[in-house]
């Protein structure tokens, strides 16, 4: 039995209890309604490309709804598109750890890492999405970036190949897919890859220019010159791809002196104000000396 004492100390001790409880709840005085109000106006300031007054909507929503997940992962993204990555990264994670079976939050996590140079927590991060949602194949693409800057030829054609055939519209699937193929050599595969690309984009001018490379690895001139026009028709100032397309009309029309000079001088006017180039125009010119030289021997 209490005595009155006891019973005091006891009542006290509820009374205590109590007022943490009150103040616990005052502490957090949020409102779901006014999540979404803060969350849904975000989303309407950032479609008008207002983007720092949608990052303090999606804010004042988190502060209304701690546990706001969506609200998360949008912060987030707008974090990415100003590469302000690091806080990025600390929204995606948020979301993940907020709701650990969220495949976008992942998803945007993995791409956060790769932006970071953290390769490997980007591999685990696109790993655990596909984990969570088999048929996010957008994530294949993911991957395959990833493998790309590691040169990881044999997973970049794997994960390529998935993702073309469940995005057969995207041009730079096939691209990247006949990246690795060129990369293993096995070039018949990279050719229709590349192809492909350029089906889908008349104007790829990467995969003209890879497509270019190949032939010229096969000694295969007449073909690696159409591609290097294709190439300097879409990028008329791409020192490289001019230069290619003058060593490759060179090697099957050495007995046109005239026009491999206006060729290698193409080159030159597109690369003489490049510093990085300084060489490969030096070299040119005196290559041009050497034709000149030659011609006129004859």
């Amino acid at each position: 039995m209490l005595t009155r004492f006891h019973l005091s100390k006891a009542l006290t001790l509820l009374l205590v209890l109590a007022g943490m409880l009150m103040t616990a709840a005052s502490a957090f005085s949020g409102d779901p309604v006014k999540a979404k109000e803060h969350f849904n106006s975000a989303i309407n300031l950032a479609g008008e490309k207002k983007d720092s007054l949608a990052i303090e909507e999606y804010k004042s929503a988190i502060k209304e709804d701690p546990q706001y997940t969506d609200a998360y992962i949008n912060l987030g993204s707008l974090y990415f598109k100003s590469e302000k990555f690091n806080d990025a990264l600390t929204n995606f994670k948020k979301a993940t750890e907020i709701d650990p079976k969220n495949a976008d939050a992942w998803a945007n996590l993995g791409r956060t890492y790769f932006k970071l140079d953290k390769n490997t927590e980007a591999d685990n991060a696109y790993k655990t999405t596909l984990s969570i949602k088999s048929d996010y194949y957008d994530i294949y693409k993911d991957i395959g970036l990833l493998y790309y800057a590691q040169s990881n030829w044999s997973g970049l054609v794997d994960n390529m190949k998935i993702y073309t055939e469940k995005v057969p519209t995207d041009q730079m699937g096939f691209y990247l897919l006949g990246k690795g193929y060129q990369s293993l050599k096995k070039y018949p595969e990279a050719i229709a890859a590349f192809n492909k690309s350029i089906e889908l984009n008349k104007d790829n001018f990467f995969a003209y220019s890879a497509l270019g490379k190949i032939y010229q690895a096969q000694e295969n001139y007449g073909e690696a010159v159409k591609m290097f026009e294709q190439a300097t028709r879409v990028k008329p100032d791409n020192y490289l791809a001019t230069r290619d397309l003058a060593i490759s009309f060179e090697q099957i029309n050495q007995d046109k002196t005239d026009q491999v000079i206006a060729y290698w001088n193409k080159f030159i006017k597109s690369a003489k104000n490049n510093p990085r180039a300084k060489n490969l125009v030096q070299e040119a010119e005196a290559h041009i000396k050497d034709l000149e030289a030659a011609k006129g021997a004859n």
